[in-house]
């Protein structure tokens, strides 16, 4: 299963899509759509793994979690750069439980020469959340300080609602993956004070708007350009016309010039913790909160919290990531499949 270049897909559905090879072994195709530059986003193969536990667990496992399989926990270690085409994903079995299962599954890709190259590996907590019983605190979480007073209905038809605006995401033509989602923040002045980001978000996938889903989340749980755009020196929109056409393109491995940003964001390990799960017919809006406590020689800590409408936690994750230069989502991979394979991450 060499990795070449997938088409693009006509929806979330498809491009997230996973086809089951054996019991405990399932394909798909990386896109070109859900990349950023050349690398696909990490938010994106999240919900990947998220769709191989579901579908791991209803087929290979029906009888387990009501044959309804929610994914409460997801851990992942980002131990290479993915490639667009085809991916393997191998499950392991670690437990089977009646109140929890947890599956180690890694994600390999084929490299030209044959060698086989595991990319991600995590740990996924299986569960029924209807099901769920035990103690509960009752007392309702609140964000400290509020977020601002939003009117949806103001916000679709204008755009704007109170602090709110719709916010474009520089460069977007490498971060391809952003262009699934519209964006709602306050000014970036404000939230700089603050010492955090947040934003509205509705899903639109190529360019259609729909609603968030479960498999969603995790592709929500990457997805905060505000916060990114935070790290520069200079916000894009701060810069002249001559800065910007000086850092609108790089040269790719092929000698091209591509589109680029000033640097690249590669997560190294997420994990997701679902607090409860979006109504079947999906969630319009969700609200994401986004802090850094340290930020240390290009490495950085990311603490998200996911809510809708209600002010109810949806999810909660927690990131470690990298700040590198642009020029290295570009750039040639080294080394092979082996363990102790070189790479550019």
């Amino acid at each position: 299963m060499a990795t070449t270049q997938a088409e693009s897909a006509a929806s979330f559905a498809e491009a997230i899509a996973i086809t089951p090879l054996s019991s405990h072994t399932y394909s798909a195709n990386l896109r070109t759509e859900w990349c950023i530059g050349t690398v696909p986003h990490g938010g994106y193969v999240t919900s990947i793994f998220y769709a191989v536990a579901r579908k791991h667990m209803k087929t290979t496992h029906p009888t387990y979690h009501k044959g309804a399989p929610d994914p409460i926990t997801v851990y992942l270690t980002f131990i290479r750069r993915t490639n667009i085409g085809p991916a393997l994903f191998t499950v392991v079995d670690t437990k089977l439980g009646s109140r929890t299962s947890t599956l180690h599954i890694t994600l390999s890709q084929q490299e030209p020469e044959g060698n086989r190259r595991e990319e991600v590996a995590g740990y996924i907590t299986v569960s029924h959340i209807a099901s769920e019983e035990g103690p509960s605190i009752e007392r309702a979480f609140a964000l400290t300080p509020p977020a601002p007073p939003v009117d949806f209905k103001q916000l679709t038809s204008t755009g704007q609602s109170g602090e709110w605006n719709g916010f474009k995401v520089a460069f977007g033509s490498m971060r391809k993956a952003s262009r699934h989602v519209e964006f709602y923040a306050p000014p970036t002045s404000a939230m700089a004070s603050r010492g955090f980001v947040e934003q509205w978000a509705r899903f639109a996938p190529y360019g259609k708007v729909e609603r968030w889903t479960d498999e969603a989340l995790g592709f929500l749980a990457d997805m905060f350009p505000m916060m990114l755009e935070s790290f520069d020196d200079k916000p894009w929109d701060k810069r002249s016309k001559e800065e910007k056409e000086k850092e609108k393109y790089a040269v790719g491995k092929d000698g091209k010039l591509s589109p680029k940003g000033k640097f690249w964001y590669p997560t190294i390990l997420l994990n997701l913790d679902v607090k409860k799960k979006l109504p079947a017919e999906g969630a319009e809006w969700l609200y994401s909160r986004v802090q850094t406590k340290k930020l240390h020689n290009g490495r950085m800590d990311l603490d998200v919290i996911i809510m809708d409408e209600k002010g109810e936690i949806v999810a909660l994750s927690n990131h470690v990531a990298l700040i590198i230069g642009a020029e290295r989502n570009l750039s040639a991979r080294k080394g092979s499949g082996k363990p102790n394979g070189e790479s550019k991450i």
